[in-house]
């Protein structure tokens, strides 16, 4: 009986939400924030990888680190008029490996030092950045998986997965 009432209750609060238009709401808010082939696109901001490189311990872009890095390179565009600067990047993205473990990889110093006088200015509505970021590997032979978070959560939005050549 208890059941009953509560599936009962919860059809009623689902057709009433239906017909309030909240149920398009959060579906339109969620297929708004993607990451698909090296594009994410989330609340206030775009970042799109345009490079990838494996840079081994002691090498140019990872001068002082112990590790071998995985690093990226990318253009942020903001889209919001928000405060968004090429350092965004970092609380959306976040990197695995091996694989098919849940490791989350220990974010690296910037791989390139070109870009770090710029990495923290406010990119106004409509105008781009380039940026950088890394992180140390756990080995040189399992593939990177890069998620996509949800602006403001944990919540994974897409994943790419990037081979160690």
């Amino acid at each position: 009986m208890k059941k009953t009432l509560f599936f009962l209750l919860t059809l009623t609060a689902l057709i009433s939400l239906s017909g309030c238009g909240m149920l398009g709401q959060s579906k339109n808010s969620a297929n708004s924030q993607s990451f698909s082939k090296n594009s994410l696109k989330v609340k206030n901001f775009h970042l799109k990888i345009t490079k990838t490189a494996v840079i081994p311990a002691g090498t140019s872009g990872n001068e002082f680190g112990k590790k071998p890095i995985f690093a990226i390179w990318y253009t942020i565009t903001n889209t919001s008029g928000k405060k968004v600067s090429p350092v965004s990047a970092a609380s959306v993205l976040r990197a695995y490996q091996p694989a098919k473990s849940k490791k989350q990889l220990v974010a690296a110093p910037l791989p390139d030092q070109s870009l770090a006088a710029k990495y923290k200015i406010n990119i106004k509505k409509n105008q781009s950045a380039k940026g950088s970021m890394a992180w140390n590997l756990y080995d040189t032979k399992s593939s990177i998986k890069i998620h996509g978070v949800k602006y403001g959560t944990n919540q994974t939005i897409g994943v790419q997965t990037y081979s160690i050549k």
